[in-house]
């Protein structure tokens, strides 16, 4: 009686092994590494066709600078565009590649320098990490089921720990406050001596604005900031923002609402507007 009952035992451990998934088949990294390779040269090449020959229909390309793309032909037609305009320089070394049985993770770096085909432009280089997930397909081959490249710059008009944007910010609403309280120690070191305002095609230059302000011409009770956006780039920037006030100039109220965007320019380590634009809302 214990013969077959061990007989049976050795049996099912046996199957139960043949039937266990292969994990990381020398033959199975090696193709995934491949894609990762085939990707890399029509990147380089400009070859969009290519590119997406490692993915299917189904492919999600979650890129963290851009909106998801579902798709080996809307993943094409991304990289068709950004052919046209650029050349680029790629490198995307794997660090790992995991696979069991028929499902494989991938991971490694990526540096990239698009260069401009347009004259006079500076090329544009990034770099980060990314990681894939392949799945081998009824015919042997291996394709991507997504894709997640991560950039380890900030996003564009962005800085790292977004210092630049919060002094930006609070510059903004100093000033609103020191227009309402008249404070002219705050309005004059928040504009550069170059700075003009141009409203509804009415330009004012600094002189004249802080001469209103000085007069009492310009009167602010309330200045309120709506929808404040900050853009960087180096030492230049832009704020965006919707500006509701009460108020009067020249005895006539001023209007309610405008839709205003500041220049600022970082000089000395500080910054100051030089070019505002305000624009009218009709209610």
């Amino acid at each position: 009686m214990k013969t077959p009952l061990a007989l049976s035992l050795v049996l099912a451990l046996a199957f139960a092994s043949a039937c266990a998934p292969k994990v990381d088949d020398p033959a199975d990294v090696q193709a995934i590494k491949q894609s990762v390779e085939t990707f890399a040269k029509a990147m380089n090449a400009g070859d969009a066709e290519g590119l997406v020959s490692v993915m299917t229909e189904k492919t999600i390309y979650a890129d963290n600078h851009f909106p998801v793309v579902v798709g080996r032909s809307a993943v094409k037609q991304m990289y068709d565009a950004q052919f046209g305009m650029f050349t680029a320089a790629f490198q995307a070394p794997v660090d790992e590649v995991r696979v069991v049985g028929d499902v494989a993770v991938s991971r490694g770096t990526w540096t990239i320098t698009l260069t401009p085909k347009a004259a006079g432009l500076a090329p544009i280089t990034d770099a980060g990490s990314w990681m894939a997930i392949s799945s081998r397909q009824p015919d042997g081959t291996w394709k991507w089921d997504s894709l997640v490249p991560n950039s380890n710059r900030p996003m564009p008009g962005a800085t790292a720990d977004g210092a630049d944007e919060q002094a930006i910010a609070k510059i903004e609403q100093d000033w609103a406050a020191g227009m309402v309280k008249g404070d002219m120690a705050a309005l004059e070191s928040n504009l550069a001596k170059e700075w003009t305002l141009s409203e509804d095609g009415q330009v004012t230059t600094r002189a004249q604005a802080l001469g209103a302000f000085k007069s009492g011409a310009y009167k602010l009770e309330s200045a309120a900031l709506r929808d404040l956006r900050v853009f960087v780039v180096g030492d230049a920037a832009v704020a965006t923002m919707l500006v509701d006030t009460k108020g009067t100039f020249m005895g006539k109220p001023v209007p309610p609402t405008s839709r205003s965007t500041d220049f600022f320019v970082r000089r000395d380590g500080r910054w100051q507007a030089v070019s505002t634009q305000n624009t009218t809302v009709k209610q």
